[in-house]
């Protein structure tokens, strides 16, 4: 009885130590994008990051991906050099136009906290949401700004409304990304789905 009693307690310690290390594994991993991708600057090297990682359905949500409007992707202007609209001078463009209709609902593209909300001159109505891992996004020339400053967000969630705010010449959505204080282009990122397959690439 007595050999009984003791190789149990020696299988209830294995166990319990056993059960103690995987619930530290899970925890440690639980935020190791904050290492991996974090540091990372280069689009190519964050997208690779992303597809490639066997479980990033489990922290996709907090990276702002996928589009900032309930529709299929269409783009007015992107990333880059180009003629401004407005002023007729070639200057980079921080940013992507999206087309939009007048009061048509913006979303964030990211679990995320409300960094700023406010007016610019050249982005009218704007809102900032800071994301995990480095990431803010960025959504301008609204008609209607529908949370605060330090609110926190879901991916998804509507936060605004399509307008003319600011400097520009008719209704649309300006979207911009930024990774660690850097100016990205966004294009790759609107293509992310998070409905059907996880993470996938828009059909188009």
């Amino acid at each position: 009885m007595k050999k009984v009693t003791f190789v149990l307690l020696i299988v209830g310690f294995n166990f319990s130590v056993f059960s103690q290390s995987l619930v530290s594994s899970n925890s440690s991993d639980e935020d190791y994008w904050e290492t991996s991708l974090g540091p990372l600057v280069e689009v190519n090297d964050m997208l690779r990051h992303i597809y490639n990682d066997p479980f990033k359905e489990q922290f996709i949500h907090a990276i702002p991906a996928g589009y900032p409007l309930n529709k299929e992707v269409n783009i007015n202007s992107f990333y880059g050099f180009r003629n401004h609209p407005v002023h007729k001078v070639t200057i980079f463009h921080r940013g992507i136009d999206l087309k939009g209709a007048l009061g048509e609902k913006a979303i964030a593209t990211g679990d995320g906290n409300v960094l700023e909300v406010g007016f610019k001159p050249d982005l009218g109505n704007y809102i900032k949401i800071k994301h995990c891992y480095g990431f803010e996004s960025i959504y301008g020339h609204l008609s209607k700004i529908s949370v605060k400053k330090g609110q926190y967000v879901k991916h998804s969630q509507v936060i605004g409304e399509v307008g003319a705010t600011g400097t520009v010449t008719g209704p649309h959505l300006h979207y911009t990304l930024k990774k660690n204080n850097h100016y990205i282009d966004p294009f790759d990122f609107l293509f992310m789905d998070f409905e059907k397959e996880k993470v996938s690439m828009l059909s188009k």
